[in-house]
This record gives structure tokens, C-alpha cells and sequence, in this order.
């Protein structure tokens, strides 16, 4: 099956992050909590793809069916943290790159994205997943409960420190 790259949304920023938050609300995740029921919920499955494959290096992927039927790939010698991003930033793909369109009326067949290169389409996958793993309310919220201190707060929201720094820069906390 030929796959197609995905195509840029077009979203600004701010647009990607509310749509996150919007999204990960409807699904009912809170911060911190299981992103393979999210996937799967949303009629998806995650694979683990092992390093000494090639063809599977990559640190994460998505490929998308039609029928919308997708399968997220981590790889296997990543940490939770980094799994749990690269996993919200292939539900970016599938969000902003997938359904996005379709909800708009433009025809999109199969898509696949590999975590390859940092062009817009990667950057607004990056947007979508910090804006679903760390909502913006929730973040701001956290931050002032635990004193702007990001081990705890890159802890309470299941990403690395340096996500959580990024976060904190994007909505002027830091």
C-alpha cells in the first residue's frame, strides 16, 4: 500500500494548542494518564518497533489507514517520557493531518509520517502534543501549586523536564 506524506493544517499556534485541549477533553484524558487507551479508543493500536531493524529506527511513527484505522510506532529504546510525547505527537498527525482535513471537506487517502526532519507539519504535531499532554489551564494551575518547580510538574503530567520547560516558556510562565 502506497502511503502519502501528511500535508500542513495551516493552524496557528494557539489554534493547535486550544484543539489539543479540546481533544484531549473529549476523550476524557487527564494529565498523566494511559495514552494507549486514548489510542485505542480513538481506533488506534501502538507498536513497538525494535532498534536493530532499520527500517524501524525511527523514534516514532504513524501510519493511517482510509477507514481511519491507525497504528502508532515507539521505538524500543526510548524512555515513558519520550513514548508518551511521541505518541501525542503522532495523534497530532492523526488530529491536524488526518481527520482535520476530512472534517473540512478535502479528500485524504492513506498517510503515514515518520518522526524524520522539523518541518511545519512536524512542528504543529509537536504543538498538538504538548497542548494535549499539558493543557494550558491545567498547566498554568500546576505550575502555581507546585511553585514553577518542573521535575514536579515534567512528574505530574508523564513528559520529560525539558517539555515541561518548553510549556512553561510557551505560556510566559518561565
Amino acid at each position: 500500500m502506497t502511503y502519502s506524506p501528511p500535508s500542513e493544517s495551516g493552524l496557528s499556534k494557539a489554534s493547535v494548542d486550544a484543539l489539543a485541549a479540546r481533544i484531549a477533553q473529549q476523550v476524557g484524558y487527564e494529565p498523566g494518564g494511559d495514552l494507549g487507551a486514548i489510542v485505542k479508543q480513538l481506533g488506534g493500536r501502538i507498536v513497538v518497533n525494535n532498534v536493530w531493524d532499520e527500517s524501524d529506527a525511527t523514534s516514532g511513527s504513524i501510519k493511517i489507514e482510509e477507514n481511519g484505522y491507525f497504528v502508532v510506532a515507539v521505538a524500543s529504546h526510548t524512555g515513558v517520557e519520550r513514548d508518551r510525547f511521541t505518541i501525542a505527537h503522532e495523534l497530532g498527525h492523526y488530529i491536524l493531518h488526518f481527520l482535520w482535513p476530512k472534517q473540512n471537506g478535502k479528500p485524504v487517502g492513506t498517510v503515514e509520517a515518520r518522526r524524520y526532519g522539523s518541518g511545519r507539519v512536524e512542528w504543529e504535531a509537536n504543538w498538538f502534543a504538548a497542548g494535549f499532554l499539558m493543557p494550558a489551564d491545567s498547566f498554568r494551575a500546576a505550575w502555581v501549586e507546585l511553585g514553577g518547580v518542573l521535575g514536579e510538574l515534567a512528574n505530574r503530567f508523564g513528559v520529560s523536564t525539558e517539555a515541561a520547560r518548553i510549556r512553561a516558556e510557551f505560556l510566559s510562565l518561565k
